[in-house]
């Protein structure tokens, strides 16, 4: 069944919604669907609503709520600040982020950044970066829309991270990623991510300073955008919902394996 996100809209058994254009265009134009059809309504918070479309023209149309069920929350909450890159990098972060399951993005400016945002430009850019996560989130299913802001420097994201596990990729980085991951899961993780250029000494020891582990993966120094999903990946496996029913994952002893 094709399923929609309305940010925020208040979904309730018996209720009718009128569709936003831009939904109603996609139900109308691109997939041709018809009066009498079904789909779902998610508000980006857990709830999805079973539907069916009324009275859908090119112009108008709306959607009655037949039933509701709610999504619980992923057990591992994930918080990825990552530095601005150039181009579509960001992009991309931002889009497979959302389908691997972080929950929210935190984007910033290093001293090393070769792109950099100010609040103005930022806020400009803001309702993209929310589009590609919303769209991100509805492809793949996703009923938690990730929240996606922006931090007016690195030591200000540093200093806001709520992960109760902080770990920081960073190349000089002194100890596998293995040895930094605590065998009882924690709820939450926050990953620190540098730009193209990397993470600076001085705002390395800031987030050594603030809690963040110093990890790397192997000998490979990869690129800022994909850094940081391949350790969501990772995490999501050791502790999240990649993992398969029955998984007994204990991690490494330290210094041991090498990942």
């Amino acid at each position: 069944m094709r399923r929609f996100i309305l940010p925020d809209q208040p979904l309730n058994a018996g209720q009718t919604i009128p569709l936003p254009l831009d939904t109603l265009r996609h139900v109308h134009q691109t997939l041709r669907l018809t009066s009498g059809q079904d789909i779902e309504l998610c508000d980006g918070r857990g709830r999805i609503a079973h539907c069916r479309l009324q009275e859908i023209s090119s112009r108008s149309g709306s959607a009655h709520i037949l039933t509701v069920r709610d999504i619980p929350s992923a057990a591992l909450y994930i918080e990825l600040i990552q530095g601005i890159a150039k181009g579509e990098k960001l992009d991309m972060v931002l889009q497979k982020g959302t389908e691997l399951g972080a929950n929210s993005f935190i984007l910033t400016s290093f001293e090393r950044s070769i792109s950099r945002l100010n609040s103005t430009r930022s806020e400009q850019k803001k309702e993209r970066w929310q589009k590609i996560t919303r769209e991100a989130a509805r492809q793949c299913g996703q009923a938690h829309l990730p929240k996606v802001t922006f931090a007016t420097s690195v030591h200000q994201a540093i200093r806001s991270a709520q992960g109760e596990l902080k770990l920081m990729l960073w190349e000089q980085g002194d100890s596998p990623l293995p040895a930094a991951l605590p065998a009882e899961p924690p709820t939450s993780v926050s990953i620190l991510i540098g730009p193209e250029g990397g993470i600076s000494p001085s705002e390395a020891e800031d987030a050594q300073a603030c809690g963040f582990k110093s990890v790397k993966l192997g000998h490979r120094i990869m690129r800022t955008e994909t850094a940081g999903l391949a350790i969501i990946s990772i995490l999501q496996y050791v502790y999240g919902d990649l993992a398969t029913a029955g998984t007994d994952f204990r991690p490494p002893l330290k210094g041991k394996g090498p990942l």
